[in-house]
């Protein structure tokens, strides 16, 4: 009996070190590439070794399996050679023969049962709960003792990772391993996860949001529809009138940049930044004033046009269709109203793009307005198409005609009314809500 003390040492301790193996397991599974990559550009100890251990995961799944099985089947042998020594009183005490077949089998029953609660909550549960809160910790401490390991039984890591390569080859799976991508959809649910715990802000979260459908919405959805446009007409590039047309154009329209067009055509010869116009010298050329225009092509995503204008360092971007006629213009401001919301302009009300109003409990919208403002003003959503971007488009394709003021198309659970035509573009749509919104 003298040995008791020093048994239950021993399985004490091999419970601790099976509680290792399940605590490294779960930890190097749970922390993110990025964040063992980012521990390693700030000389943390053991990120390297911990990413090497994600990098040959099958590798490291087989010596912690080798771990736990070998530390499992030592304490319950040792528990069960024993049994009848440690629990002897126990068995006596229920009037059980102790050297008996049945007091015997009592008695590996009952350490057996225990061993296994214990092995379950402090050699199990409670080191993966652990993991689970703490993975980069965990992982960071143990990945060296784990690179040990490994090493030591590499013959039978090795056997064990042929023969899981071998099985998965039977059943049809490939035994390259490539780490599995996140979504932009599972960015977004992790963001929310972290703006519950309070570590991320709502007003970042949405950011992130937007963000991440930047490579979802066309040029179109944000563009200045073109007879929105407001330009600079001129005879031709040395017209001797261009700065005191530009002057003019800024007083009744007071933006930073405008496109200088050609009466005759619609060939835009370049850009103008006001600012330029103020600290130009009157008495040199004109033609100085003119920036040359970027060209974005209708259909690309915002992130590429965004790419774009960051590579050739310009703010204003010139949209055409592919026969290369104007269809619109996207500013910086578009594309960054995409990303932190609506900006609210210094230019006045008046010259804001998107104006609504609500008479009598309708909504009254321009119909250039496009099917993506449309949904993240109001809410509204209707079906995209590659023929059409705006609310016009959509009454125009649904009725199959250019209407007429007092036709409506009824879709869902709204109704849109053309109240004004502008020759054949839909100037103004009303909007009225006849039900319940139905989910698509």
């Amino acid at each position: 009996m003298s040995s008791v003390p020093l048994l239950i040492s021993v399985i004490g301790l091999l419970i601790v070190v099976n509680g290792l193996f399940a605590a490294m397991e779960i930890a190097l599974v749970s922390v993110s590439r990025a964040r063992l990559k980012r521990l390693e550009n700030e000389n943390k100890r053991g990120a390297s070794t911990a990413i090497f251990l994600q990098s040959n995961i099958d590798d490291f799944f087989a010596a912690v399996q080798i771990g736990v099985t070998f530390v499992g089947t030592l304490s319950s042998v040792l528990g069960g050679a024993f049994a009848v020594d440690f629990l002897a009183p126990v068995v006596a005490a229920v009037g059980v023969e102790p050297a008996s077949p049945f007091g015997q089998s009592l008695a590996i029953f009952l350490v057996a049962a225990t061993i296994s609660y214990v092995s379950l909550v402090a050699g199990e549960l409670v080191p993966k709960s652990l993991a689970r809160r703490f993975p980069g910790r965990i992982s960071l401490a143990l990945a060296g003792p784990f690179r040990f390991f490994s090493r030591i039984m590499r013959p039978v890591v090795r056997l064990l990772t042929v023969s899981t390569w071998a099985a998965l080859r039977v059943i049809g799976v490939s035994r390259s391993h490539q780490a599995v991508a996140v979504t932009a959809e599972e960015l977004r649910m992790m963001a929310s996860e972290l703006v519950e715990s309070r570590e991320m802000t709502s007003d970042v979260y949405d950011m992130l949001v937007r963000v991440t459908r930047l490579s979802h919405i066309r040029v179109e959805d944000i563009m200045v529809p073109r007879h929105r446009i407001i330009a600079v007409e001129v005879d031709s590039r040395r017209d001797p009138q261009l700065r005191r047309k530009i002057v003019n154009t800024y007083r009744a329209h007071p933006f930073t940049y405008f496109p200088v067009v050609e009466t005759t055509g619609e060939n835009v010869i370049g850009v103008v930044n006001i600012k330029d116009v103020l600290l130009h010298d009157p008495k040199s050329p004109s033609t100085r004033l003119l920036r040359p225009a970027v060209f974005t092509a209708r259909g690309q995503t915002v992130d590429r046009v965004l790419a774009t204008m960051q590579k050739k360092d310009v703010h204003f971007s010139v949209v055409v269709d592919e026969h290369g006629v104007i269809d619109g213009i996207v500013t910086l401001e578009d594309i960054l109203e995409e990303l932190v919301g609506e900006i609210d302009s210094a230019i006045g009300p008046e010259l804001a793009r998107g104006r609504f109003v609500k008479p009598e409990g309708a909504l009254v919208v321009d119909g250039q307005i496009t099917l993506h403002e449309l949904k993240g003003r109001h809410g509204i959503a209707l079906p995209s198409s590659k023929f059409y971007s705006t609310l016009a488009g959509f009454i125009m394709d649904y009725l199959g005609k250019i209407p007429s003021p007092g036709e409506y198309v009824d879709f869902a659970a709204w109704r849109f009314q053309v109240l004004a035509m502008a020759r054949n573009r839909i100037k103004d749509v009303k909007i009225i809500r006849l039900g319940p919104e139905q989910e698509e």
